[in-house]
């Protein structure tokens, strides 16, 4: 096992490693520009009771004063309002304006609210007011004007708040979640003798639970460098929706061999794949997550003849590149 993850790190400064390099530079720099610490929705052990904690926080601030840049029971604006009640009900730390908080939250239909769910709208401005829906139409807000000023309910119903609506949002998963994650992905790999080396993809199902997610996948590849096709199973660790590791047995079709001169046996154990999976971006179509996804992959060969610390090193690591897709229920 370590004698594997020592040809990994000191393979890449192999000479013929340049072509990894260089992506794994590209995928460096992309993580950077797109890593974000949290997005939602939030994982939540038990979201239908995290639910019922968001609106009776808020109702409990019912009648408290308006007050520009306010955020404790002293006095709320809109925005203030929704910080205060998910930092004390849920333990979540939203962005503090109303336009922050539109762009942090998951996108929802008006026909999929649930009671904790945030509806925003154009008042004084494009996404100026945001409110925390209580169910059967009614939503709490702390209002800047009108008949009523401060921590009141309001109906998307009524006239004003029906023009102004501008879209919902999920910051806590909906009330029937499961904590089950299904995802797949289909992409190419990258390697330092063949830069296209072949066509990997992977399944898998996962149970998130504490912004963790545990799970099984199959990862099927065809390596054309060695002309073999390998099937690993391996456990998959995601530390968030964005990094994953993983490792496993694999099965190997076929005769592994570099150039056509230097043969390999697949090693088999626990490690005989192992790797690191980061998502640089992530983007919703049809109610999937969708996303682009990079890894840097350990295989676990044995060559047949005397050691080659480069041209195992070749064999044995590769990059991916992959476009994959996700759905938790």
């Amino acid at each position: 096992m370590f004698k594997g993850f020592a040809a990994l790190l000191l393979g890449i400064y192999y000479e013929p490693m340049k072509p990894i390099r260089r992506a794994l530079g590209i995928i460096a720099l992309i993580a950077c520009a797109t890593y974000s610490a949290a997005e939602a929705p939030v994982p939540t052990a038990a979201p239908k009771k995290a639910r019922e904690r968001i609106v009776d926080t808020a109702l409990s601030y019912e009648g408290v004063p308006y007050l520009y840049g306010g955020i404790n029971p002293n006095g709320f604006d809109c925005s203030g309002l929704v910080y205060r009640v998910f930092l004390q009900s849920v333990g979540v730390e939203l962005p503090r304006t109303a336009r922050e908080q539109f762009a942090f939250r998951e996108p929802i239909d008006k026909g999929k609210l649930q009671p904790g769910d945030l509806l925003f709208f154009n008042t004084t401005g494009p996404l100026a007011h945001v409110g925390i829906y209580m169910g059967e139409g009614k939503f709490i807000h702390a209002a800047s004007d009108g008949p009523t000023r401060g921590v009141i309910e309001s109906a998307l119903s009524e006239s004003y708040w029906a023009k102004a609506y501008a879209g919902a949002g999920r910051i806590v998963p909906p009330a029937e979640y499961l904590g089950l994650v299904f995802s797949g992905s289909l992409g190419v790999s990258i390697g330092a003798r063949d830069f296209l080396r072949g066509i990997r993809g992977s399944v898998g199902v996962a149970y998130r639970i504490f912004g963790v997610e545990s799970g099984i996948e199959l990862r099927p590849e065809y390596d054309g460098t060695l002309g073999d096709f390998r099937l690993p199973a391996v456990l998959a660790l995601g530390l968030d929706r964005h990094l994953k590791i993983y490792a496993g047995p694999a099965v190997t079709l076929g005769s592994p061999n570099l150039d056509g001169t230097r043969p390999y046996e697949a090693s088999g154990g626990f490690f005989a794949t192992a790797g690191i999976e980061y998502t640089l971006f992530r983007f919703r179509v049809a109610g999937m997550d969708c996303g682009l996804a990079g890894e840097l992959v350990y295989n676990r060969y044995v060559s047949s003849g005397s050691a080659d610390f480069g041209n195992d090193a070749i064999a044995r690591i590769r990059l991916g590149l992959s476009v994959s897709l996700r759905k938790t229920i």
